[in-house]
């Protein structure tokens, strides 16, 4: 009886799981929004993180609101993968950024003193 060498005892599992891992990476479809980032200097966001796109736009205020009106009415939409998508990433950066921005405090003009009810 002849015995199979060593080696393809380990390398036929091994080559066969990383065949079954690879998948092709599908093209997401052409987004005016991460044009308009672009557009203004991101780069390719491609394989930027969220993270990334938040500090980039941090630094580019009108661009990130721009790009958050833009993703406000595509967000009430999105299906559940949208949020890894490069656009939905880029959303998610552009309404962190919106929600900790401050607006200026306006008040109704009532001051009070102390010591009156």
């Amino acid at each position: 009886m002849e015995r199979t060498p060593a080696i393809f005892c380990f390398a036929l599992p091994l080559l066969l799981l990383q065949l079954a891992g690879c998948t092709a990476k599908q093209e997401e479809p052409a987004s005016p929004i991460i044009q308009a980032a672009e557009k203004a200097g991101s780069g390719d966001l491609t394989n930027s993180s969220t993270q990334a796109m938040e500090q980039w736009l941090g630094k580019h205020r009108p661009v990130s609101d721009t790009i958050e009106g833009m993703c406000k009415p595509v967000r009430q939409t999105a299906n559940a993968q949208w949020a890894d998508s490069t656009e939905g990433r880029l959303c998610s950066a552009s309404h962190d950024l919106a929600f900790f921005r401050s607006a200026p405090v306006t008040g109704d003009g009532k001051t009070f003193r102390p010591g009156h009810h």
